[in-house]
């Protein structure tokens, strides 16, 4: 049975990681920065639910006290240092994409940042290093021209997409983790997805 997935920003859950890979080797599992424009929020709350039930671990930045704390107080230097610390400790980063995140000031800085610390610093082939940077497109922009700095990593359409890049980044077959109940046929009746993505995409 594998195990759900820890929010690595919630100190608890990362304790519990922690002492899960100390007594566990084998825990060696991807974990996935959460890129997004704060009205995104309630759509990234679905996507790291999904990942999580598919055993994958993530960053979603509602439970980084440090960051939370940083933004309230309105100090650039703290939230920039949050967020770099975030990216530092995920093996991959998603950006996830809807038509406000074009007014964003800090999904550009992730994504430059998550290049410096996550893709340069291995040495992968092209194919590799594009999924540990992917883009995931909500359904309101899922048809839509991305601008040229959107289109530099793994591009995720939907929900067939994501349980394609799930299987990937996990190192396991699409077609076990769906008779696992991990993750959802695209054209299930009633995905959890379905109202933030596009299902045959």
């Amino acid at each position: 049975m594998v195990q759900k997935g820890f929010n690595k920003a919630n100190v608890l859950e990362k304790l519990t990681w922690l002492v899960e890979s100390y007594e566990n080797k084998s825990l060696n599992r991807p974990c996935v920065f959460l890129s997004h424009k704060k009205e995104d929020k309630s759509a990234c709350k679905e996507i790291s639910k999904y990942m999580r039930d598919a055993g994958i671990d993530y960053y979603l930045d509602i439970e980084d006290r440090g960051l939370q704390y940083a933004s309230s107080i309105n100090d650039p230097i703290k939230i920039t240092e949050s967020i770099k610390k975030g990216i530092r400790e995920s093996t991959h980063m998603m950006v996830v994409v809807s038509e406000k995140t074009a007014n964003s000031q800090w999904v550009p800085f992730e994504i430059g940042y998550g290049h410096a610390s996550i893709l340069d610093q291995d040495k992968l082939t092209i194919e590799d290093n594009q999924i540990k940077l992917s883009v995931l497109i909500l359904k309101d922009l899922a048809e839509k021209e991305l601008p040229d700095y959107l289109k530099v990593g793994h591009l995720i359409k939907g929900t067939k997409s994501l349980n394609s890049y799930i299987s990937k980044i996990s190192n396991r077959v699409e077609k076990s983790m769906m008779k696992e109940s991990l993750i959802l046929p695209h054209h299930n009746f009633k995905h959890p997805l379905d109202d933030i993505l596009n299902w045959k995409m």
